[in-house]
Parts: C-alpha cells; sequence; structure tokens
C-alpha cells in the first residue's frame, strides 16, 4: 500500500510541477543588449576592429525587435574572412630560423 501511495506521489509531483518556460523574445534581446555591454566593457578586440559596434548598435536601438542590416552582417563576414586568412596563413608559412645564442661560460677563479 504504501509503494502505490509513493508511486502515486511521484506521479502527482512530476505532473503538477510547473514546466519552465522560457521568456519571450524581447526579454532575451535585453539580456543580449546586456551581455553586448559587458563585453564591451572588457575592452575586447572586436569592439576596436568596429564589427562588434556594428552589430550592437541596432540591437540597442531597436530592443525586443533586432534588425541587422545587410553591411553589418558584411562587415562582420570580411572580419572573419582575415582573421582565417591570417590563421590559415601561419600556418603554412615555413618557421622562422633563429640564431642560437651561445649563454656566457661559467666564471674561472684567477
Amino acid at each position: 500500500m504504501l509503494k502505490q501511495f509513493s508511486h502515486l506521489g511521484a506521479l502527482i509531483a512530476a505532473l503538477a510541477a510547473a514546466p519552465a518556460l522560457a521568456g519571450g523574445s524581447d526579454q532575451h534581446s535585453a539580456q543580449s543588449v546586456n551581455h553586448s555591454g559587458q563585453a564591451s566593457s572588457h575592452g575586447s578586440a572586436a569592439v576596436a576592429s568596429g564589427a562588434a559596434l556594428v552589430v550592437a548598435v541596432p540591437i540597442i536601438v531597436t530592443g525586443g525587435a533586432i534588425a541587422i542590416s545587410g553591411a553589418a552582417l558584411a562587415e562582420v563576414g570580411s572580419g572573419a574572412a582575415a582573421v582565417g586568412s591570417a590563421m590559415a596563413e601561419s600556418a603554412t608559412t615555413q618557421p622562422r630560423k633563429t640564431k642560437r645564442i651561445a649563454p656566457d661560460g661559467a666564471p674561472t677563479l684567477d
């Protein structure tokens, strides 16, 4: 009898638990603006290049209705391509040969 009540209690608890509902898109947009502001305050390299600023401005201005222009997407895409090509170039070039420097010898007693 106790086993049946425990199963019934577990079933009721599972069905009666309130489902976790996601907030509306405006809530997510507001959070993304907050995160963008936090990221830019840390002085990341993307903000210095201007690519993140071009994307962040429409998000801040429009709030819930995000409107990213084609120019912003092109700017971000060109920046990503430049970074990718620089990484590919560094992987394919020959390593630099450095001149070996010998340390000074041990001191001798006179």
